[in-house]
């Protein structure tokens, strides 16, 4: 057993060196692999070859994108893709938060500065103050 701790953190220290100034597993490539998995899915199912370049193709940019030496050209692209996709992880968010706390809770964006306010469940039609740009508007809860 006590060779096997010894073996186990010798390749553990040789990881973290391999892995050493370079740039890991960031937003962009947890993203292109999940579309990767999801392509060898689909194509288990479609036999396309044209899914499968694809698959592979995302892949292969997966592999780049964590061994990359070149960290400051994919943290520039994994910024970008960041703020390409704000619009669609807030409302993902909000999808969360409603589901967690659908028993008790209520989430509304506000119509001007897309705050998320929630409010209690079950007051009946209540006028909601932004708190952050003071704008009011009415809603069922």
């Amino acid at each position: 057993m006590n060779r096997f701790r010894q073996f186990s953190n010798q390749m553990m220290y040789k990881m973290a060196q391999f892995f050493y100034g370079r740039n890991g597993f960031d937003n962009l490539a947890r993203t292109c692999n999940a579309l990767a998995i999801l392509m060898l899915v689909i194509n288990i199912f479609a036999q396309s070859a044209v899914i499968y370049f694809i698959w592979v193709a995302l892949f292969a940019y997966t592999i780049f994108r964590i061994y990359s030496k070149n960290i400051s050209k994919r943290y520039a692209e994994n910024q970008k893709f960041l703020q390409l996709t704000e619009v669609p992880r807030r409302y993902a968010n909000l999808a969360k938060l409603q589901w967690r706390d659908r028993s008790v809770s209520r989430y509304y964006l506000c119509k001007s500065c897309h705050q998320q306010i929630r409010v209690p469940k079950g007051k009946g039609r209540i006028e909601i103050r932004c708190p952050k740009c003071g704008e009011r508007f009415i809603k069922k809860t």
